[in-house]
């Protein structure tokens, strides 16, 4: 009985979004799934990542938009934050989130295993766990392995992470004061949105950034737009830098540097945030896997070179995104099924990973898909351009929130969205509608002419495809 216990017919390595939703998917589809987790249910993203990152910045962005009460004839008196309170109700909001993954387990009948995974051959693994200081070991069993074990966050070579002045994502959200003076190194969406945040909370932020904007891989336009606000919320943008040197002193950070005019710059910090990318968790899994890197290669269908073997989200090449890993996830758990069964009663079509969206969280918030104007200009393609700014939109002057625009770029032969570029309020929620359009293989045209709720902010998605068109009403 203990042997079959321990046997699975699917057995997922990590429980983010990408490792929940492959055993559910598998269990949906009739499989004997388990997961194996070393800490708290729902990964780096529901505890340390995606959701806490966002209850934190909408602390933040309640609290801007407090000190603007007078402007809405409303009377508040010396608005603050208290630090402790914020980071303990993210933690309240990702606790729960956590616990809504376990009764995801639960309700798909999904063995929750807790310990480290390591491989003893293809089909077996030796789970590591440790409880009241003892070290146990157990041999688990399953036809196929989904790997999804994530990713964290790369080191400064010789800048070790020590969770009190140099940070990463995860110590970053859980000081117990806001540091008087913060330098971010990196402008991705990490950097960013901790920026804003820390900013909000009273921090003296200064981002540094090899790279000549805000957000590297968004749209020129869309960065040059975030830094202009960032600029007048006092959030310092050291752009193109270059032989960078950061170090730890008896007060804090000195990080030297030559900004983009070449000329030799120090400047000193009470604490660091290193957000320069992520490094794949795919060390000591005990496996010969193929690797790119430190990624893990798969094919079309996330199998590994190994025979049983799979792999998704952020430890395989792609975006390291939450809602890309959740779909990898449902894909990889349908090949599965669909090579076990020799059936073929569901429809397997893999993404499309051209037109994956991306979010930044700040304020203004961010929002894209498809290629930026620079990347087409790039590729010699012809396209027609329509943007419409938030100053003219209704909804965003009755908020107060005018700063931004949405750019949608069309083929100019045939109509169809190319890339859709939005910075402003409400960006991360309107790019959905683009990206179901660009499935769908609209042409701009149809979003010129679908009747959009007026006033509302989406209004600027019509607006800004009758303005590629010609025909735009507010504008």
């Amino acid at each position: 009985m203990a042997e079959q216990e321990n046997r699975f017919d699917v057995i997922v390595i990590g429980s983010g979004p990408g490792g929940y939703s492959a055993a559910i998917r598998a269990s949906q589809l009739g499989l004997k799934s388990a997961v194996v987790e070393k800490e708290a249910l729902g990964g780096i993203c529901l505890n340390w990542g995606c959701i806490p990152t966002k209850a934190l910045l909408e602390s933040a962005h309640l609290l801007e938009k407090i000190k603007k009460a007078r402007e809405f004839g409303l009377s508040v008196q010396d608005p603050s934050a208290d630090f402790g309170t914020v980071i303990d109700r993210s933690r309240r909001v990702a606790n729960r989130m956590s616990m809504g993954v376990d009764y995801l387990m639960k309700k798909n009948n999904i063995t929750v295993i807790n310990g480290e995974a390591r491989f003893k051959s293809p089909g077996k693994l030796e789970i590591h766990s440790s409880e009241d200081g003892k070290e146990t070991v157990a041999e688990y069993e399953a036809t196929d392995i989904i790997i999804a074990t994530g990713a964290r966050a790369r080191a400064l070579p010789g800048l070790d992470f020590d969770g009190s002045t140099v940070l990463d994502y995860r110590s970053a959200m859980s000081l117990e004061k806001a540091p008087g003076s913060l330098a971010v190194i990196g402008a991705g969406a990490i950097g960013v949105e901790f920026a804003d945040f820390y900013r909000s909370m009273g921090s003296e932020v200064t981002i540094f950034e090899m790279l000549p904007q805000l957000l590297p891989i968004e749209d020129e336009e869309v960065s040059k737009a975030l830094k202009k606000s960032f600029d007048k919320r006092g959030i310092r943008c050291e752009l193109s830098i270059s032989e960078s040197k950061v170090e730890k002193t008896d007060r804090g950070i000195k990080i030297q540097y030559k900004n983009k005019k070449d000329e030799d710059q120090s400047a000193e910090f009470d604490a660091v945030l290193v957000a320069i990318g992520i490094q794949a968790n795919t060390e000591n899994l005990g496996l010969d896997l193929s690797l790119e890197k430190d990624r893990i290669k798969v094919d079309e269908r996330y199998a590994t070179n190994v025979p049983g073997i799979y792999a998704i989200g952020d430890c395989i090449p792609g975006p390291a995104l939450a809602h890309v890993a959740s779909h990898e996830a449902i894909r990889a758990a349908e090949a599965i099924y669909l090579n076990r069964s020799g059936k073929d009663d569901i429809h397997y079509e893999p993404i499309d990973y051209d037109i994956i969206p991306s979010c930044t969280y700040c304020h203004p918030e961010v929002a894209s898909i498809g290629k930026t104007e620079q990347q087409l200009k790039d590729q010699g393609i012809e396209y027609s351009k329509g943007q419409f700014p938030f100053t003219a939109s209704g909804r965003g002057r009755a908020a107060g929130d005018t700063d931004g625009f949405c750019k949608i770029l069309s083929g100019k032969k045939h109509g169809r969205i190319l890339g859709v570029h939005i910075v402003g309020p409400g960006a991360t929620e309107m790019i959905a509608e683009m990206q179901l359009g660009m499935e769908a293989e609209l042409v701009t045209e149809n979003f010129a002419r679908t009747m959009h709720p007026h006033p509302t902010l989406s209004e600027a998605v019509m607006e800004a495809a009758a303005q590629s068109l010609g025909e735009s009403i507010n504008i």
